[in-house]
Parts: C-alpha cells; sequence; structure tokens
C-alpha cells in the first residue's frame, strides 16, 4: 500500500509539474536533444553539461508554484520571472541575463490592435534558459518546432539569439508587406486615382510607428550586450550577437525608412487631393461667374410687375436672350484676356 501510495504521489508531482510547462529541451554533448517533463525538470537543472530550455506560461498556477520554489535560480530571478510589468530591459543579474522583451503574435497584421505585440521573459545563464509568458508568441514556438526538428543549439546564448532572430525575420516580413502596399498606393497616385489611400496610409504608419515603439529599445538593449557580453559568452556567441544587433539595426533603419515614406506619400496624396479640389473649386467660380449676369436679367424679366418693357413686343424674348448671351461673352473676353482660364 504505501508503494502505491508513493506512486500516485510521483505521479501527482509529475502531472502537476508538467502543467504550464509549454516545452523544456535538454541538449546534451553528444548532440542529442531530451524532451523534458515532470520531475526531469529539476535533474535537468542539476550541475551538468547540458543547456537546458524551459517555456512556461505564467498563467497556470503550477507553473508559477514549480519557479517560485525551483532553487536553481535566485529569489530575485523568480520574482522577476512572474512579474506582469512589461517594461523592457536586458540587463545582468549575477553571473547571468534577465529581459523582457517585445514579441509578434499569430495574429499580427496590419489591423493593427496593442493586444497583439506579447511580452516575453526570460532568465539566460551558462547552463539553462528559462523563459515565461503571459500571452502566445511567435517567437518561442518558431524556436521550438527548430528543436523539435532536429536543430541542436551548443550553448543558451545562442537559444536566446535565435529568439530574436525570429522576431527580425517575422518584422522583415511585416515591413515587407508595408512596402507592396505602399508601392500600389504609389502607383495608383501616379495613375490619378486617389480614392481611400488615405486610411491604408493612416493604418501603415500607426503600425510602423508601434512596432518601432517596441522594438527600438531592444536593438538598443542589444547594442550595450555587444559592447560587453557576459564572460562565459564564447567567440562564436559574440560572433552570433554581433550579427544580430546589425540584423536589428537595418530592421530598426527599415522601419524608419518605411514611416518616412509613408508620410511623404501620406502628403503627396493630401497636396493632390487638396490640387484637385482646388482645380474643381475654380472651375464652378468660373461657371459662376458666366451666368451671374444672364440670372441677374432672368431674375429682372420675371418680376410679375407692371411697367415691364417687352410685354407686347414679340421679339423682346429673342432680345433678351441675346443680351444675356452678350454679357456671357463679354464676360468670357475679360477672363481671357485676365489669363483666368
Amino acid at each position: 500500500m504505501t508503494l502505491i501510495a508513493d506512486s500516485i504521489k510521483a505521479a501527482v508531482k509529475d502531472h502537476t509539474a508538467t502543467q504550464g510547462l509549454i516545452c523544456g529541451f535538454a541538449m546534451l554533448p553528444d548532440q542529442q536533444v531530451q524532451d523534458l517533463t515532470g520531475s526531469a525538470l529539476d535533474q535537468a537543472l542539476a550541475p551538468s553539461a547540458a543547456k537546458v530550455w524551459l517555456h512556461f506560461n505564467a498563467r497556470i498556477g503550477s507553473a508559477r508554484d514549480w519557479i517560485q520554489r525551483c532553487e536553481r535560480v535566485p529569489e530575485a530571478v523568480r520574482r522577476f520571472l512572474l512579474d506582469t510589468d512589461d517594461h523592457k530591459c536586458l540587463e545582468r543579474s549575477g553571473d547571468g541575463l534577465i529581459a523582457v522583451i517585445s514579441d509578434i503574435r499569430y495574429d499580427f497584421g496590419f489591423d493593427f490592435d496593442p493586444e497583439r505585440i506579447a511580452t516575453l521573459r526570460f532568465y539566460l545563464d551558462r547552463d539553462c534558459l528559462i523563459s515565461t509568458r503571459q500571452q502566445p508568441s511567435s517567437a518561442t514556438d518558431q524556436l521550438r518546432t527548430e528543436i523539435k526538428q532536429g536543430r541542436y543549439f551548443d550553448s543558451t546564448a545562442k537559444l536566446m539569439i535565435d529568439l530574436f532572430e525570429s522576431q527580425v525575420e517575422k518584422l522583415n516580413q511585416t515591413i515587407t508587406q508595408a512596402c507592396d502596399t505602399l508601392n500600389d498606393i504609389e502607383d495608383q497616385a501616379l495613375a490619378g486615382r486617389m480614392r481611400g489611400q488615405h486610411a491604408q496610409l493612416g493604418v501603415i504608419r500607426r503600425l510602423v510607428v508601434r512596432l518601432h515603439h517596441h522594438f527600438a529599445p531592444e536593438y538598443r538593449m542589444l547594442q550595450r550586450l555587444g559592447r560587453r557580453p557576459p564572460d562565459w559568452f564564447s567567440e562564436s556567441d559574440n560572433i552570433a550577437l554581433q550579427d544580430l544587433v546589425e540584423a536589428f539595426r537595418d530592421l530598426i533603419d527599415d522601419l524608419t525608412e518605411t514611416q518616412e515614406r509613408a508620410k511623404l506619400l501620406q502628403e503627396e496624396l493630401a497636396a493632390r487631393v487638396a490640387e484637385e479640389t482646388n482645380s474643381n473649386l475654380y472651375i464652378v467660380s468660373l461657371f459662376t461667374a458666366l451666368l451671374l449676369p444672364p440670372s441677374l436679367i432672368a431674375g429682372i424679366f420675371g418680376m410679375n410687375v407692371a411697367g415691364l418693357p417687352g410685354l407686347k413686343d414679340e421679339m423682346a424674348f429673342w432680345w433678351v436672350i441675346l443680351g444675356m448671351a452678350a454679357v456671357s461673352s463679354l464676360i468670357l473676353l475679360i477672363l481671357y484676356l485676365r489669363r483666368l482660364f
């Protein structure tokens, strides 16, 4: 009975530890990858030559309980991993790194919603990467897919760098879509079809501004990290980090360029619409000037009062029509001589 009870308790403990764990991997020295579940989590975090990545859903109570009692990481780090403050950071914590970064959700698109930018928190040291999230994100899922497909990482630093590289890849796709839309709008504007593009440009500008707001701080943080990486970063880790900084710099430059292009194109469209409106108003003004004297004459002869000339003259109507045409022709000649049309 005691053995059965112990087995039940162990099974319950394993199940509880597994709840809230989105994925867990141990990179073994022989380039084998081991899936981690249940009680294997504590064993994997014991000192060894393996490199471990654990990714938790921080909304699950059992995941929060496991992190709170995990003695492998300092208490301050445990509190950090379970915090909800989304202020971006990437800084030292003892011999490791702690970070809060932005990540793109799967349903991200031009119909931008701030809720579609998720927040990812992680702790990184020489042997382990522990990450938590409140909402689904694409970078961690991309990394999990790569590992399941057989990709091997020989350092935790490369695990972190791959997360950032996934961000760059996803953002580059978004920027490419935005640029394609801008190209279409520009072609339509050159062809004189200027209807509805202002709304599209407004969406693109808001999208790019928000992306710049979320990811430009990451570029600056990675720059600082690249200047002073941890001592346990290998030479290949430092090279990969520098490549990542360059990729982020190009990304931020592209965001800035796209933002400026959308702004200039929006101003150009506004100028073209204003020019077209002014041209239409000018034509209306010319017609008003031409028709005002005939309208005045017609109004005078339309008064039902005694004494109007020509009431008994059969040619009076044609004389009035001739007078209207003559006045309109005179006004047209004056406008032409003054080069008003």
